[in-house]
């Protein structure tokens, strides 16, 4: 016997990813214009300069902002009347190439872009994204850069990755 999920604000299971839920969210709220918001990637997307490209997946590291969503890990963590509480977390990642790789000064795009999301992640409220209950930080690690010192690609490319958990509700109703 298999199970019939449904949630409850749907009526339904989950249509998307949470990966492509996550990014269009993002999108919609992304606010700052150091880097600006561009354009959701479809496959014909053209690099728009200095703006930031979103997209569901990894990144592909040809342009020069880049905002991913990669959905990792679900765990069930709380089960109440016929009602079961699930986490997903889904990575954001963030990658922005600097052009200039002997520039003294560090670009604070990339700590741009890290406090947008942090935003983004604190101002949720219940059910802007139909059926997530909330957004939280995944914690212990909730933020870590993705090179150390002696990356090759420390002075050009640069990267960090938001873990954020999508709390919400299901129920099986077979």
């Amino acid at each position: 016997m298999s199970a019939n999920w449904v949630v409850p604000e749907l009526g339904t299971d989950f249509t998307n990813d949470f990966e492509d839920l996550l990014i269009n969210y993002i999108y919609s709220k992304w606010n700052i214009s150091d880097p600006a918001k561009g354009s959701v990637m479809k496959p014909d997307y053209q690099i728009e300069p200095n703006t930031v490209s979103f997209k569901p997946g990894f990144p592909d590291y040809n342009r020069p902002y880049e905002c991913c969503t990669v959905q990792t890990r679900t765990d069930l963590t709380e089960r109440y009347s016929g009602k079961y509480v699930f986490t997903t977390i889904v990575e954001v990642l963030l990658r922005m190439k600097r052009l200039d790789r002997d520039a003294i000064e560090v670009d604070p795009q990339l700590q741009n872009m890290e406090q947008e999301i942090e935003d983004i992640v604190q101002h949720y409220n219940l059910n802007d994204i139909v059926g997530i209950k909330d957004l939280t930080f995944s914690f212990p690690d909730s933020k870590q850069a993705v090179y150390d010192g002696t990356d090759d690609f420390a002075k050009s490319d640069w990267r960090s990755i938001v873990r954020v958990k999508c709390l919400y509700e299901k129920q099986n109703i077979t």
